[in-house]
């Protein structure tokens, strides 16, 4: 079995060494790639579209089962982890209203 001989480091600089025309190249290809990245932009939502009522009883069901959604307290405060307040609209209809966000 051999042992294979390393070169010794010449101690050179490490900093990149571009001419001007690699330089304009380099530019030209990010200019390209910004393009073809900003123009494939996700479409638009469609504003139109509204919840059937089945969706947000669905969704009503979600928040309140998962504890993101609870009543107020006396005080008028949230529990701790819930994100949503437990309203009823004029018609006796129960919403949850956002009032706060979690991180975790």
């Amino acid at each position: 079995m051999t042992k294979s001989r390393q070169k010794p480091s010449t101690g050179g600089s490490r900093k990149r060494k571009t001419s001007g025309t690699a330089t304009v190249r380099t530019n030209e290809l990010a200019a390209k790639k910004r393009k073809r990245m900003t123009s494939v932009a996700p479409p638009a939502p469609s504003t139109d579209e509204q919840p059937t009522p089945e969706d947000e009883a669905a969704y009503l069901e979600a928040v309140i089962a998962s504890g993101e959604a609870a009543p107020p307290d006396r005080n008028g405060k949230l529990p701790a982890g819930a994100t949503h307040k437990l309203v009823q609209d004029e018609s006796g209809n129960l919403k949850a209203v956002r009032r706060r966000f979690s991180i975790s």
